[in-house]
């Protein structure tokens, strides 16, 4: 009976730490501006000169910790990430799917085609990383410099083997996949799409 008490246990184990690797479970709080680091305020009064309505939060995934600062601009959503030593990480701003080129709409959509039996896109974010200077450019002056990494982070429900999950993709400025991993979701999320 010890035994098979001990192969269900080694068991148990292996499949959760099967399951759990490779998802994202961020956990996200929200914080004073007066917890951020002053590198990092500085950056953004300079980059978003004139928005006073910033919602600040501290964020982390278990291995990476980050403040965000999310604010709108322009009729779009932005959410700026700095390290805990106030410098940035990166600007993320949200978008439609019909916003994208066509180029881009047509690989993203044969990317989860051919990889899905069905999916569905929640929500899709250019994602700039650079030098501090070249992506305060960007806002700014709306200008793109050499350093300037472009891609997209999608957040989408898709059914693989006939299991729904929910999934965050990276892919590349042309809508190329890069990576992906399962976004962990708690029990009240609903998976039917």
């Amino acid at each position: 009976m010890l035994r098979k008490s001990s192969f269900i246990l080694v068991f148990m184990l292996l499949c959760f730490s099967t399951v759990s690797y490779g998802q994202k479970r961020e956990i996200e709080q929200g914080v004073d501006k007066s917890e951020v680091p002053e590198k990092a305020r500085e950056w953004l009064k300079d980059a978003y000169e004139g928005i006073n309505k910033v919602r600040w939060y501290f964020q982390t995934d278990g291995e990476k910790e980050v403040y965000e600062a999310k604010l709108r601009k322009k009729q779009k959503w932005h959410s700026v990430e700095f390290l805990p030593d106030g410098e940035i990480s990166n600007i993320e701003i949200l978008i439609e799917f019909k916003d994208l080129e066509k180029e881009i709409q047509e690989n993203l959509t044969r990317y989860l085609t051919e990889n899905y039996q069905r999916f569905k896109i929640d929500r899709i974010q250019i994602q700039y990383t650079g030098n501090s200077d070249d992506l305060e450019d960007l806002i700014d002056e709306n200008k793109v410099g050499e350093s300037l990494i472009k891609k997209y982070e999608i957040e989408y429900f898709g059914r693989e083997n006939g299991l729904n999950k929910m999934w965050e993709g990276h892919f590349d400025s042309l809508g190329n996949f890069l990576e992906k991993r399962a976004i962990e979701l708690s029990s009240t999320d609903v998976l039917d799409f």
